[in-house]
């Protein structure tokens, strides 16, 4: 792709036409010649909408065409509208048969018609009720506009594919935005006038739009757009240069992109929606200085998957996790912290997802909690991360390369995807089943590491298990040896297809520690000990007890009472009780201690044994780092070292107005050890996590005089970027 232009703030005076081919130059021409597998003729719109915002109401005229060889049943054909809303049409020869009740309506046209022209007028939301009344979002006010599929604004036959042109008559000083190419944008007197064409399938039609001022610019052939709610040209100017370069890095890796434009649109209300050539995010996420390399990207990504190849939801959705593998987990990469963000991501499943909320794969539809977060993204990332180390980088995008191009504009599965990885393996069965179809993970065991010489080289020795219930995965377990003498450790992958295996291998030289596993390129469930401390097993508890200081003033214990509260809904069941009415904690179930003067703040101390803080009755020094019980709130989780399975945690404030807020924020610091915050608010001032101490994966070795030598592991090879960044992208600059 060729370099972003300089970009202007749109003038609202101009009418801006553009022809299809001027503005989608290559792309549009790459489609054409490069067009996926015919998957019959889509249902077209060709919608005429008139919005009053103001009144939270809508006009609109469609006229539909039906494919010939669209299904009918009993000789109608069947759509879905808005309940409530009455769809009318002038033509005699047509019957329309509207629902008395709820959204279902019938067609039956005349034999070999297939166009028909509907109206209705409807109203989503009042003025009064700006936040919508649906879960999902959707809204129409003074403020906003925002209509999908999920409010039934338009007829929708079933779940077929669409073609559309849509036409919007909105108030002055609004925009309009939609999918495809805009070929009108005229401002006459109190309204505006905007069209867009989408010839491309596409599974909804969206409508957003509300008073925004426009910025654009191009790259490589493709419109980048910014559309903000206050003028603000030097945020406009961060988000079209980040477009532009994400773009041309996935056009890169993945194959050119699939639109003809993108567009960051700024939404009234936080959301962090991501639709087929643009994005909708909140006024205060696109402020936040990390979103620009963590969620911008992702959402730019998704227009290669999820909406540029669309998913069969019936059979599980692999676009967030593939999505999340190479937008999340490829900015960790670039950074050099890729091992850090497959422990958190292992980590994340471990805390969240116990065995009686485990899924397959193929069962994850959309994240609606931490358990489905951390199998249908995590899980999933790590899988195609696995798929990649076995394959190597270049078949491994080969296939992603071919997958994307067979299905561009079509819906596709999992099994889709793994004959995409088949083909690129010249194999007839590809290796993802056994990941996707069946729920939970492999555990690994070591042990019995030791050395022997055989002339002038070592044999190292271990016995390796795979500990979880059910049968063996097919795993490539990658091993780092510590030699002595040498920086660098060696490293090669050993195959285990069974629940037990002897390892043997020659190495040239002798071998000190054996790590298994060491940069968490595995999907397995982590063993506890691997896991430093976190926030995130408490709040993935299944059972929780919060004990509150019964010495802390009646104003205090109010508002440890509303923070117990808020922690306590994260888990499936909890109790609220007063230290002075306990004798013990107990062995059952995580624990929270509350306050600076409970009585249990000693099993704090006991859970952190080793870790570099100490507490006394006014400070906590973690690190280096000084927090006062005067000024600073405190949050520290640790594990029982009684019930390793068990988290325990500590939060104390002694001002009281900063509580509710940690009540709010500490769900989004589940991957933190350690916390601190100032004020009222209350504002992060210090974060980190726990250091692990050991795990049962890495091993010292015994040596034939029966002894061991305790040593650190050795350098391990660096790696490379799935793809560097474009210049001008600094992963590293977060803010964060």
């Amino acid at each position: 792709m060729g370099n972003v232009r300089e970009y202007r703030p749109v003038d609202p005076r101009l009418n801006t036409v553009r022809t299809l081919t001027a503005t989608v130059g290559p792309v549009w021409l790459w489609l054409m010649l490069c067009p996926g597998p015919a998957a019959g003729e889509p249902v077209h719109h060709e919608l005429t909408v008139v919005l009053n915002p103001g009144e939270g109401a809508l006009s609109v005229e469609d006229t539909i065409r039906l494919p010939k060889e669209f299904p009918s049943r009993g000789g109608a054909y069947h759509f879905s509208l808005r309940r409530g809303w009455k769809p009318t049409t002038s033509d005699p020869q047509v019957v329309l048969k509207a629902a008395s009740e709820g959204e279902s309506h019938a067609l039956v046209l005349p034999r070999g018609q297939r166009t028909v022209r509907i109206s209705y007028t409807g109203r989503l939301n009042g003025p009064d009720n700006a936040a919508g009344d649906d879960d999902h979002g959707d809204a129409l006010s003074a403020d906003a506009a925002v209509l999908s599929h999920e409010s039934r604004w338009y007829p929708a036959f079933g779940e077929e594919l669409v073609t559309f042109a849509l036409s919007v008559r909105a108030p002055a000083g609004w925009d309009i935005i939609s999918q495809g190419t805009r070929t009108i944008h005229r401002r006459e007197g109190d309204y505006v006038e905007v069209r867009w064409e989408s010839p491309e399938p596409q599974d909804d039609i969206y409508l957003v739009g509300g008073p925004l001022t426009e910025y654009t610019c191009e790259a490589g052939g493709i419109a980048t757009m910014a559309f903000l709610r206050t003028p603000d040209p030097d945020l406009a100017d961060q988000y079209l240069e980040a477009t532009a370069r994400y773009l041309a890095m996935y056009a890169e890796l993945l194959g050119p992109y699939p639109y003809s434009k993108f567009a960051l649109v700024e939404n009234a209300w936080e959301t962090g929606f991501g639709m087929p050539s643009f994005t909708l995010l909140g006024s205060t996420v696109i402020r936040l200085p990390f979103i620009l390399h963590s969620s911008y990207p992702h959402e730019i990504l998704h227009n290669w998957w999820g909406n540029g190849v669309y998913v069969d939801a019936s059979r599980g959705n692999w676009s967030e996790g593939l999505t999340a593998y190479l937008a999340d987990h490829l900015i960790a990469e670039q950074r050099g912290t890729g091992a850090e963000y497959r422990r958190a991501a292992l980590q994340k499943y471990a805390d969240y997802v116990t065995h009686d909320r485990d899924f397959p794969l193929t069962d994850f539809r959309a994240r609606h909690s931490p358990a489905t977060e951390a199998v249908g993204y995590g899980k999933a990332l790590m899988v195609f991360h696995m798929m990649r180390r076995d394959l190597g980088d270049d078949v491994f995008l080969s296939a992603l390369r071919g997958f994307f191009e067979r299905f561009r504009f079509r819906r596709a599965t999992f099994k889709d995807l793994d004959r995409a990885f088949a083909r690129a393996m010249g194999r007839r069965k590809g290796p993802l089943a056994q990941w996707v179809e069946r729920a939970g993970a492999p555990a690994l065991r070591v042990s019995n590491a030791e050395a022997s010489r055989m002339g002038d080289r070592y044999l190292l020795t271990a016995l390796v298990q795979q500990t979880q219930s059910g049968a063996a995965y097919r795993l490539q377990v990658p091993i780092a040896v510590t030699l002595e003498g040498r920086e660098q450790a060696y490293q090669t992958t050993f195959e285990l297809t069974t629940k037990h295996r002897g390892l043997e291998l020659f190495v040239p030289g002798r071998p000190l520690r054996v790590d298994f596993d060491p940069e968490f390129d595995l999907f397995r469930r982590l063993d506890r000990t691997e896991l430093p401390p976190a926030l995130s097993q408490l709040f993935g508890a299944s059972r929780l007890m919060v004990v509150l200081p019964a010495a802390a003033s009646p104003e205090l214990q109010d508002a440890y009472r509303g923070l117990a509260e808020s922690l306590g809904r994260s888990t499936g069941s909890y109790e609220v009780v007063f230290d002075a009415n306990l004798g013990a904690l107990p062995l059952d179930r995580a624990v929270w201690v509350l306050g600076w003067d409970n009585r249990f703040r000693r099993a704090i101390t006991e859970a952190l044994a080793g870790l570099p803080v100490t507490i006394d009755d006014q400070t906590v020094r973690i690190n280096g780092t000084e927090l006062t019980r005067q000024s600073q709130a405190v949050v520290i989780a640790g594990r029982r070292p009684d019930a390793p399975d068990l988290g325990v945690g500590w939060a104390a404030a002694e001002q009281l107005e900063a509580l509710p807020g940690l009540a709010r924020k500490l769900p989004h610091y589940g991957k933190y050890g350690y916390l601190g915050f100032e004020g009222r608010e209350p504002t992060n001032v210090t974060k980190g996590e726990w250091p692990v101490i050991r795990s049962p994966l890495s091993s010292p070795v015994k040596q034939s005089d029966g002894g061991f030598v305790e040593v650190p592991r050795a350098n391990l090879i660096d790696r490379r970027a799935l793809i560097q960044p474009k210049h001008g992208l600094n992963p590293d600059k977060t803010g964060r």
